[in-house]
């Protein structure tokens, strides 16, 4: 037995696999792309009987096609790179559906385990597999599991172990009147050994008659006399059964696992169904199913705004006159808690290092660096532990499916419901989530939208905007600033469908297997948040540290490389001086202009901090002295707010774009489209609100 062996975790999507994969490495997991692609590759290690595993969870898959992207990542994973044992999972409360990928992998290779999931919840449902009768049948190893309750997972690792490298025979199903074919086909195949020696003849045979295109290809490379010869029997076999071959073959396919595998190996007992709650029921309504998605999802993120921020509880308090009670909830919330507590090590930290250069760049750069970041944790954790209740209930997708009914009508499908509403959290996790999303010009299309919904740090930086504004107008800024994202997201999404779609009309459709409803488990609810919260950590974050250090070097060194003491002496605001003429159009002129455009180049950076930059480079104590300092009037203010509102979120997102889309023009086409609107609409902003408040 080799000392290290390479597993493939395999399965159709929702049989639990992720949440199997998230139980064997505990959590801990290398997260990458794929190679070329933007699917995401997570590869975990683990120790079992002295042998180290490392699993590789491969993508969601329906059978070994060569379609979608997934299907291309896992079948070029498990044909050509040959891992030492593919574990296929399988969904015990839909056996036959999900067993036909365990039947297509085994025509290919022996070397799988099988491993039958969520065993406690087909046992609830009164169904009962006899796993023994399973496993002889399909000559591998099969393995109950119960991921939540981590039953069977010794049991798993175990035949891992022992059948690691075990070649098996490879499944024959008996096709019937295509038999001959296949068998014509295999015979030649056999006697090229530049493919036999890499593939199973009879699998290839299956597969070209399939009309796979990547074995098509592969047949192709054959001498001229065998390629024509094998497409000559395939024209034969079409016209003998005059049917689709490849429906031809899935059909078998089925009645091969309906007839032989499971038939006497399942039994279903008479139990009375649980009925799905009426409000889901709401859900697959056409006209009442949009307001309950999107009031069920607005009703979750007034809770995460009300635990960080307070808002929009403070704000309505502090309107009826409840300053005091405002003040002491948000004292309280968990953005100000962090926000203190840094605070008070930077006082602790400058009596202790005294007044040099050298504290400024601890406290200000590095542990500025890090407040940047560990700001975020409470906001991303909130988040993601509701959209994993959300998603780990099966609401989610019905979610989905609700707001597909409207979203379909802007170039949108239901899969847009998760990047855009983990935008409202945090960008960098809305845009990752793209990924999800089956179509490709869907999916592009969301990596460029999503920054456009306004995420936390910039509800921070408007919260602030509208105490300083004041009365109604400060009231109804914050709604209004979010109205019109949406409204551009909107508009953006029907520009760019038709751009992207180049006038072709295309029907959204809305590909989604609903799971069961049921009670949330706090682990899987706990995965989801720690691995989107790991990623942010490691991504974003380390980008967050290192531009904080680095915008502290800009904005305490001038143009000849000494330390400055005044901002205004900086690179970054000569810099910001020779872009402040922009500002014009937005109300904001005069010789402290260059202000805003600091605070602004900061915001870019890191969202929050663009409010303290514009206080320390105006040399204020507060936000109303700083916007007095550089001339901002109430218009000119409004106009900001949705300025920031709408422009390039943070450097974090920009590097996610990139990383998402793979393409330099995309990225540097979101930048734009994101700059030019956020001005166009700021300086039609200053020139309406100039009216209102004269």
């Amino acid at each position: 037995m080799k000392r290290e062996i390479v597993v493939g975790l395999v399965g159709q999507p929702n049989v639990g696999k992720s949440t199997l994969f998230n139980v064997l490495t505990k959590g801990n997991a290398i997260v990458t792309n794929w190679p070329g692609t933007t699917v995401e590759r997570s590869e975990g290690i683990l120790k079992h009987r002295g042998v180290v595993i490392r699993l590789v969870d491969l993508p969601g898959i329906y059978g070994l096609t060569y379609l979608t992207p997934e299907e291309r990542i896992s079948r070029k994973f498990i044909t050509e790179e040959r891992p030492d044992l593919l574990v296929v999972l399988v969904d015990s409360t839909i056996l036959e559906r999900t067993l036909y990928l365990v039947v297509d992998i085994l025509e290919f290779t022996g070397r799988v385990v099988v491993g039958v999931t969520k065993v406690d919840e087909a046992h609830s449902r009164g169904i009962h597999i006899n796993y023994e009768l399973l496993a002889k049948r399909l000559n591998v190893p099969v393995i109950p599991l119960s991921a939540i309750k981590e039953s069977g997972l010794d049991a798993l690792l175990d035949a891992i172990v022992e059948n690691a490298g075990v070649d098996r025979p490879t499944l024959i199903i008996d096709y019937g009147e295509l038999e001959p074919y296949i068998r014509s086909i295999e015979e030649i195949v056999a006697q090229s050994p530049e493919l036999s020696n890499r593939y199973p003849p009879r699998w290839l045979a299956v597969k070209y008659l399939e009309g796979d295109i990547d074995v098509e290809a592969l047949i192709e490379k054959l001498s001229s006399s065998k390629s024509r010869e094998i497409e000559g029997i395939r024209e034969e076999a079409r016209k003998r059964l005059g049917r689709d071959l490849a429906a031809f073959i899935s059909t078998k396919r089925l009645q091969f696992i309906n007839e032989y595998i499971v038939k006497g190996a399942v039994v279903t007992a008479p139990i009375k169904r649980r009925r799905e709650p009426h409000l889901y029921k709401l859900l697959y309504s056409s006209r009442l199913a949009p307001l309950v998605s999107i009031g069920i999802l607005f009703i979750v993120f007034l809770a995460v705004f009300l635990i960080n921020t307070g808002f929009p509880l403070t704000l309505i308090l502090d309107h009826m006159g409840y300053s005091e009670l405002a003040e002491l909830i948000e004292e309280y919330t968990l953005a100000s808690l962090i926000e203190r507590g840094f605070e008070s090590l930077a006082t602790y930290l400058e009596s202790w290092l005294g007044e040099s250069i050298v504290t400024s760049f601890v406290v200000e750069g590095v542990l500025g660096g890090v407040a940047a970041v560990v700001v975020f944790i409470p906001l991303i954790t909130v988040v993601m532990m509701a959209l994993g209740v959300l998603e780990d209930s099966g609401l989610l997708p019905r979610l989905a499916i609700g707001v597909h009914y409207v979203l379909r009508k802007f170039g949108l499908s239901g899969h847009a419901l998760l990047p855009l509403s983990i935008s409202m959290g945090c960008n960098v996790p809305g845009v990752m989530t793209t990924r999800s999303v089956p179509s490709f010009i869907e999916r592009l299309k969301l990596a460029l939208l999503a920054p456009f919904i306004p995420c936390q740090a910039r509800l921070v930086v408007l919260l602030a905007l509208a105490s300083a504004i004041g009365g109604f107008a400060g009231l109804v800024l914050i709604p209004l600033s979010y109205l019109i994202s949406f409204l551009v997201v909107i508009l953006l999404s029907l520009a760019l469908d038709a751009i992207l779609r180049r006038g072709e009309e295309v029907e959204i459709e809305l590909l989604l297997e609903l799971p069961p409803i049921h009670r949330p488990y706090f682990k899987v609810v706990w995965w989801f948040t720690w691995r989107n919260l790991k990623h942010f950590l490691f991504k974003a974050g380390t980008v967050i540290f290192a531009v904080s250090v680095v915008t502290w070097l800009l904005s305490n060194l001038s143009p000849s490389w000494s330390f400055v003491s005044e901002p205004s002496e900086s690179i970054l605001a000569s810099f910001s001086r020779a872009l402040a003429p922009l500002l014009t159009p937005l109300g904001v002129r005069g010789e402290n202009s260059w202000i805003a455009v600091y605070a602004l180049v900061i915001g870019f950076l890191a969202k929050e901090l663009l409010i303290s930059a514009l206080m320390i480079a105006s040399g204020s104590t507060s936000l109303n002295e700083a916007l007095t300092v550089i001339g901002a009037s109430k218009p000119s203010i409004v106009a900001l707010a949705l300025f920031i509102t709408l422009y390039v979120p943070c450097l974090a997102t920009v590097a996610t774009i990139y990383n998402e889309t793979k393409s330099l023009k995309y990225t540097l086409i979101s930048i734009a489209l994101m700059l030019l609107v956020a001005y166009a609409l700021g300086a039609l902003t200053y020139t309406l609100a100039t009216i209102i408040f004269t």
